[in-house]
């Protein structure tokens, strides 16, 4: 499995137009079949989701989603540190497992719901997907990616691990902000890092943790497809490398 969603990086695209067919019933219930056999990076965060139409997605959220699609996957974790980075991780992997079946999909970083808005009792609403099928066609290309240049965006020892680093700078982040910094050590180790304002600002804090868990799953993936038997840990105390950087984690290539 690990190959086939690895090689669907280079395909997947934000969708911005989607046709009014939902999706195939089997296929969605495949889709919960395989979300609900994923690990994520922090298993200790409890989590869940939804698969809803159009109609009842426009009653939850505040505004209208950014895309108009028959159905949207919606993420949810308890509030802890790292679970909003689980949430991009597990996003991510039913994004390309979707791709992998030529079902269209667009992050919906702008979706906002309330726990007031929200169905009673459920937990903390983080992100959601567009799901559904479209006329325009996938990705054929790397070139058709708008990315930061890799000497932006990794360091170290760069050539050693170029082919998943370079899946790593194709993750999809908010508005393309690409955030990510990937940096590798002589212990066959990638740090994932995301880069951050003297100023915070929380919604764009708030997306970039997602991002971050998105990159995550675009590392493993590609480390899977190289050969490794890869885990991702948190490191403490947390290695450092620039002060503009913040750490999110570490893919240990074993």
């Amino acid at each position: 499995m690990a190959d086939l969603l690895a090689s669907q990086i280079l395909r997947r695209k934000s969708f911005r137009s989607f046709r009014d067919d939902p999706p195939d019933p089997q296929l969605m219930e495949e889709l919960v079949d395989f979300l609900s056999d994923l690990t994520p990076p922090e298993p200790n965060i409890d989590w869940n989701f939804d698969t809803l139409p159009y109609l009842d997605m426009v009653k939850l959220c505040i505004s209208e989603p950014g895309v108009k699609a028959p159905c949207y996957l919606l993420l949810r974790a308890e509030r802890k540190r790292f679970s909003l980075q689980n949430c991009g991780y597990l996003g991510e992997m039913a994004v390309l497992w979707l791709t992998s079946r030529n079902v269209a999909t667009c992050w919906q970083g702008s979706a906002s719901i309330t726990s007031e808005n929200d169905f009673y009792g459920s937990l903390p609403f983080v992100t959601a997907v567009a799901i559904g099928y479209s006329d325009e066609d996938f990705r054929s290309d790397a070139s058709e990616f708008d990315r930061l240049p890799a000497e932006k965006t990794t360091y170290n020892r760069v050539a050693e691990y170029k082919p998943i680093l370079e899946l790593g700078r194709l993750a999809p982040s908010a508005y393309n902000r690409q955030p990510c910094v990937f940096v590798t050590d002589d212990r066959k180790r990638i740090h994932l890092y995301r880069r951050q304002k003297l100023f915070a600002n929380p919604v764009k804090e708030f997306e970039q943790c997602v991002d971050s868990g998105v990159a995550l799953a675009h590392l493993e993936l590609g480390a899977r497809d190289a050969g490794y038997n890869p885990t991702i840990q948190r490191l403490y105390p947390a290695p450092k490398f620039k002060q503009s950087l913040a750490y999110q984690a570490t893919v240990v290539l074993e």
